[in-house]
């Protein structure tokens, strides 16, 4: 609702504007047949979403880095147990690299970026890359 004012010489005066009396509201009449026409049914439609692409961590081998440095890590950045670590210690040993773990993308570079950083730490040359799985 707006409000107006007047300004005499002397005062200011409030007018508030007259207002029209609302149109009643006829009644709602007795419910018509519904014969479908006109009528939209809309149907949702499942939204299937991927699930996200997977990447492997992979660490190479070098003739510098300790083999208990790549087992630590191996514990340290993707919870591997002691024996299960040394497995892929030697696997990375005698094959040149070896898988430590598949995970979505941004997991896989955050895990590759630490474990470079460890190593670079200690000053270790330890290669780890990660590729889609």
């Amino acid at each position: 609702m707006r409000r107006a004012y007047v300004q005499s010489l002397n005062s200011i005066e409030w007018v508030m504007p007259e207002e029209k009396p609302n149109a009643p509201v006829p009644p709602p009449g007795p419910p018509r047949p519904d014969d479908g026409q006109g009528a939209v049914v809309a149907e949702r439609k499942a939204l299937k979403t991927k699930p996200p692409r997977m990447y492997q961590v992979l660490m190479l081998n070098d003739d510098y880095t300790p083999m208990e440095f790549v087992v630590m890590v191996l514990q340290q950045y993707f919870q591997r147990d002691l024996e299960t670590a040394t497995l892929i210690m030697l696997k990375i040993h005698h094959e040149g690299r070896a898988v430590c773990g598949v995970y979505p993308k941004d997991v896989a570079a955050t895990k590759v970026e630490l474990v470079v950083a460890a190593a670079r730490r200690v000053g270790h040359p330890l290669q780890c890359t990660m590729e889609a799985a």
